[in-house]
């Protein structure tokens, strides 16, 4: 019979190369979510061009429509919006489109661009209304989003005025 005594190093090289595989999967697995996630301003066209349209049809997105609603908004927001309705705090201008009233024309004329992207977190500028195709007023809105189980969702939203835009205070 064959007793084997001592250290064998490839087999401690190998258990430890296991765990270290074992321990990245749950962080690869995360990535391959991030990788296959529609891109933020996509999410954002989308959302905009589905939430302008339910407005025209004299709904309210976040009541009439709320599952279609928390595809799009993360579920901080959603709740948080949630709650001053609940409470009776009507706002005087719609949180989306930072306005009181929206133009029909800009439901022709969504554009976004994502102008920053890190790990988890997208911050995207949206314009709405063309000035080529309507002479109205356009509407410019940052959004913050986050990617909430894959999926890109608008966590905040803010109204931009490009005439205070500098270098020294950039609208994002």
């Amino acid at each position: 019979m064959l007793i084997l005594k001592g250290k064998f190093p490839i087999l401690n090289f190998l258990a430890l190369l296991l765990a270290l595989m074992l321990a990245a999967a749950p962080a690869a697995r995360a990535l391959e979510v991030k990788a296959g996630a529609r891109p933020p301003e996509v999410v954002a066209t989308e959302f905009y061009g589905w939430y302008l349209e339910a407005l025209s049809a004299d709904q309210d997105p976040l009541s009439d429509r709320y599952d279609t609603f928390t595809r799009y908004v993360a579920r901080e927001l959603a709740a948080r919006l949630v709650e001053r309705l609940q409470a009776g705090r009507l706002p005087q201008r719609d949180y989306f489109i930072q306005s009181a009233s929206y133009r029909p024309a800009w439901q022709r004329s969504v554009r976004a661009a994502t102008v920053r992207q890190r790990a988890g977190t997208a911050d995207v500028l949206v314009t709405l209304g063309d000035a080529s195709i309507d002479a109205g007023p356009r509407q410019t809105l940052a959004l913050s989003m986050v990617l909430e189980n894959g999926v890109w969702k608008i966590r905040q939203v803010a109204a931009v005025d490009a005439s205070r835009s500098s270098a020294e205070q950039p609208v994002i």
